[in-house]
């Protein structure tokens, strides 16, 4: 398929003077369209040969060869001037696809809409939009970090990479979290929930996490494969379909690609530990009428021990400004008696229990989760004519994770089924029932959470061009499978056994059971009581999509105000998903971990789109217009019903200078699979009880006049899916404006205000279900506590309850200063203020703005909502030499600190990555690189309500000063 830009213009120039170019296209073959527009040549070049091909900004005065010259670079193309009016492009060498000279190009390759004033070309698709249009700027924002600048960052994940952009806060999970993570990792736009924003691989959805995930695992893509990321930050329902409430994450993969590659990289903190190694090959090739492209990636990352840091080493942060989070169960047992008195097993029997009688879990964690993955990604293409070409997409990518969780605690008075040390076990010196011994387990080995994963994609696409219409097919087919296994847990049922009365247990030879010391102190329980109760629990899953989908776009409105464009297509999808624990956790018989029901279900989703650019005003100049994009999709799910979501947008471009735009879109996201169908969950989840403080105890009507058990923070808690819940809905507003002054060439500022209001949202808060019940006397069916006023359990399945309004504005700088003999420089930066959130959970509660605040995800909050978080960066470009420094700030967080009434601020964090690379003249290319992330060695700030490490570790980075190095060879 061939591109050509044309204007109505005089050739007769010769192009010897300069003049002032502003090139700032990220693609070549948009720079290509920008050239032609700028020097008014005509300009022709098949899109086979610039097709994933990246430019480089250009900014000054240049003549127009020397312009031309520096945005083919590096390129393998060159141009020539055919009949003294059209410049084409063609490859210097041949290497079987696209072997046109350059007056075989211009003859070769066709010319759509010949003749006109502006410069109309058929290019690829940016993300928000199905129109293929080069230069297509859509009502809404998007962001695009290329290869060169994820390069730049040192970052060796997506995860790590996406958690500096302003737009994402919240919940978004890594590997930075141990306890409660899984070794996955996802993206939280605007504070909403990572099932809120969509991820597609090259414009198309793949399967969720294997255990029933809400999100793809950002983890399993390879990030050496990844050519950009487009990231959409507003409504897309219209144009995508369900789960792009809050935007759209869209990773492009690399597919032209020229050579042999092989990188190495190495990094670790300044403290010596989390040390991270990638190796990387790649081999790219043309074909006969095709290219190849296949790229294999090792990475392995060590972790970092929260007992390493200071602000996370001891789970008492009171020297720090925050409060004591120390469990209470202890290595020596501790025992609450039948008189409630409470005592401590020690050498000599037992004594009082004290304030400091409680356990650093903190000690034996991990903060950062070791991590290894290993990939393959290969792609194919092959022109079978002038006007069809195939794609063959593959990837396979495994990943292992282990965390290291303190040893198992037991609370035999909050199980589901509560545990009792009988009067005449022999290990009972009290003579009576004893319903309340807690203990950590020490003696055990240490309890470990292993996960593993298993990633394969396939993706066959045929597109192409039929008289003047842009076409294309394709079916894509994934699958997540994934099994996490907790070790050294306790079997809850041979505990029980064991706790029992004497005739019950009369040891292993006689009835197969082993009394065991829990009400002892620490040493107590031996190795035939350890061997007696050690289990394993561990759950496999996985999430399959099968989809086939058409997709059609063509200019084929000719309006008076010029040209209007359509797209339309249809989709058709197949999920599914299980998760499935082995009998011991399925029986709720482990102590531990989670013990919960199978979960399975699938569905069917058929759509329908169409959308739609219609030029309502143009200038005879064409430099001024008023553009309305319009768009609406209808899906159809088999389990819940149908859902209609249209989206509007007006673009008024007022010269070069300035553009205008607004829109607004209605979303809308399915219930996932997992919060349908999924089984009972059993866990002792993080929760601030109300009722352990003395002043709430006596005033608040669900506490009962009783005071709670200060000590404890870990309460039993089951959830479980709902299959009669419905959709989340939400309405999109956007205004903004891009400006690019005259007076400075490289300069460009925007501004987009936002706000998102979004009804029935699904939740299933267990915090929140206590406070309302110690509060206000509400969901007395939620809440069981016992005779002494303790929690003893909490059931919160998933309801179509909460309300959310989130309003903010994004801001955006980009600066090409001119090239000087000394290099190139850029500046970057961008902003996202977050003027408002507001969350409520049930229609009976008050609306709560937590923008600015930190509640924690372990307490099942929204985490992390700064109300500004910005980054600014800078590029020099010379030659070999390339560097960067990029500036990261989180502004201050309010937050509650646990069992007080009292609030206090997270401190602001700001951290400073710098980075410097050269190219040896060495073969096809030797680069060096060295960097250091946070130079200056900023600690992350303490959050007193945190549950991992005393820190936000979604926002915040417990890891210090990171150097890395990194060799790159092209052969």
């Amino acid at each position: 398929m061939g591109l050509l830009a044309c204007a109505r213009l005089s050739f007769a120039d010769d192009g010897s003077d300069s003049e002032r170019f502003r090139i700032d296209a990220g693609s070549l073959a948009d720079a290509l369209i920008q050239y032609s527009q700028q020097s008014n040549r005509a300009i022709v070049f098949s899109d086979r040969l610039t097709r994933n091909m990246s430019a480089t900004p250009l900014i000054g005065r240049y003549s127009q060869e020397q312009a031309l010259d520096t945005l083919l670079e590096g390129s393998g193309l060159g141009w020539e001037l055919v009949n003294d009016r059209i410049i084409a492009i063609y490859p210097l060498m041949c290497g079987g696809q696209d072997c046109d000279d350059a007056a075989e190009t211009a003859a070769n390759n066709p010319v759509f809409v010949p003749g006109i004033e502006e410069t109309y070309v058929y290019g690829n698709r940016l993300t928000g939009s199905r129109i293929r249009r080069s230069n297509y700027s859509g009502a809404a924002p998007v962001d695009v970090f290329r290869a060169p600048e994820i390069e730049l960052s040192g970052a060796q994940s997506l995860g790590e990479l996406l958690k500096f952009v302003p737009a994402v806060v919240g919940n978004s999970t890594s590997t930075a979290i141990a306890n409660g993570g899984d070794g996955t990792a996802s993206v939280t736009l605007r504070g909403l929930p990572a099932s809120n924003t969509l991820i597609l691989i090259n414009g198309r959805r793949v399967a969720n996490d294997g255990l029933a995930g809400e999100s793809v695992d950002l983890n399993s893509i390879p990030p050496a494969a990844v050519d950009r990321i487009e990231i959409l930050k507003d409504s897309a329902s219209a144009i995508y379909g369900s789960d792009a409430i809050a935007g759209v994450v869209n990773v492009i993969m690399k597919q032209d690609f020229r050579g042999f590659l092989a990188e190495t990289f190495y990094g670790q903190t300044g403290r010596g530990d989390l040390q991270t190694r990638t190796n990387t090959l790649q081999y790219g090739s043309a074909l006969p009428n095709g290219s190849l492209f296949l790229s294999a990636s090792l990475y392995e990352q060590d972790p970092i021990y929260s007992r390493d840091r200071d602000v996370s080493s001891n789970a008492d942060a009171r020297n720090l400004g925050g409060s004591d989070q120390r469990s209470s169960a202890t290595p020596d047992a501790r025992i609450v008696l039948p008189d409630g008195s409470t005592v401590i097993a020690d050498g000599g029997g037992y004594r009082p229990a004290g304030p400091e009688d409680l356990f650093n879990y903190q000690a034996f964690t991990t903060a950062v989760v070791p991590l290894e993955r290993r990939s393959l990604y290969g792609n194919v293409s092959y022109d079978f004519t002038e006007q069809v070409t195939g794609l063959l997409e593959m990837t396979y990518l495994e990943t292992e994770a282990a965390a290291a969780l303190a040893p198992t605690p037991v609370f035999t008075a909050f199980e589901q089924t509560p545990i009792i040390l009988s009067a005449d076990n022999p290990f009972n010196d009290f003579g009576q029932d004893i319903s309340d011994v807690r203990r950590r387990l020490v003696e055990f080995p240490l309890r470990q959470q292993h996960n593993d994963s298993e990633v394969m994609r396939f993706n066959a696409v045929m597109e192409g061009l039929y008289d003047n219409w842009n076409w294309d097919v394709g079916f894509n087919w994934s699958r997540s499978k994934a099994s996490e296994t907790t070790s050294n847990l306790v079997n809850a049922d041979n505990l029980r056994r064991a706790l029992g009365p004497a005739a019950g247990c009369q040891g292993m030879a006689v009835d197969g059971c082993v009394p065991v010391d829990l009400a002892g102190p620490v040493g107590s329980i031996n190795d035939e009581q350890i061997d007696y109760l050690l289990a394993n629990g561990t759950v496999s899953g996985y999430s399959k999509l099968s989809t086939i989908s058409m997709n059609f776009s063509n200019a084929l409105l000719r309006l008076p105000t010029g040209r209007g464009d359509l797209a339309f297509g249809v989709e058709y999808r197949q999920e599914s998903t299980a998760k499935r624990p082995d009998a011991l956790l399925a029986n709720t018989g482990t102590i531990g971990a989670t013990n919960f029901e199978a979960t399975y279900g699938e569905r069917q989703i058929a759509e329908v789109y169409a959308e739609t650019a219609l030029p309502l005003w143009t200038t005879d100049n064409g430099r001024r217009s008023l553009y309305l994009d319009g768009a609406i999709r209808y899906s159809d799910y088999s389990d819940f019903g149908d859902s209609t979501n249209p989206k509007l947008g007006l673009r008024l471009q007022l010269g070069p200078t300035l553009l205008l735009r607004t829109g607004y879109a209605m979303g809308f996201r399915a219930p996932s699979l997992n919060e349908l169908y999924e089984g009972a969950a059993e866990e002792q989840a993080f929760i601030d009880d109300p009722c352990t403080q003395p002043a709430n105890a006596s005033r608040l009507p669900g506490c009962r006049g009783l005071q709670a058990d200060p000590t404890r923070n870990q309460f039993l808690t089951v959830k479980g899916g709902n299959p009669e819940l419905e959709p989340e809905t939400s309405e999109s507003y956007s205004a903004g404006a891009v400006w690019s002054p005259s007076l400075l060439d490289g300069l460009r500022l925007s501004v987009d205000l936002f706000q998102i209001e979004q009804e029935d949202v699904v939740a299933s808060s267990a915090q929140f279900i206590v406070n309302q019940n110690a509060r206000f006397g509400s969901f007395s069916g939620n809440v069981t506590r016992d005779a002494a006023g303790n929690l003893v359990l909490v059931t919160a399945n998933n309801i179509n309850v909460g309300r959310r309004r989130v309003r903010g504005a994004d801001f955006g700088l980009t600066y090409h200063l001119p090239r000087q003999r000394w290099g190139q420089l850029s500046l970057t930066g961008s902003a996202t203020y977050l003027h408002e959130y507001l969350a409520r959970l049930d229609a009976s509660a008050p609306e709560l703005n937590l923008a600015g605040t930190f509640r924690d995800e372990a307490s099942e909050g929204l985490g992390g909502i700064p109300d500004w978080k910005w980054q600014l960066g800078l590029r020099w470009d010379h030659k070999r030499w390339r560097a960067s420094t990029d500036l990261h700030h989180v502004a201050s967080m309010e937050e509650l600190v646990p069992g007080s009434n009292r609030t206090r601020d997270i401190d602001a964090w700001s951290v400073l990555d710098l980075q410097l690379s050269y190219t040896f003249d060495l073969l096809a290319g030797l680069r060096w690189s060295l960097g250091v992330d946070n130079a200056l060695d900023e600690d992350a700030p303490l959050a007193a309500s945190a549950f991992n490490d005393n820190i936000d570790g979604r926002t915040h980075e417990l890891k210090g000063r990171f150097w890395y190095t990194r060799l790159s060879q092209r052969f």
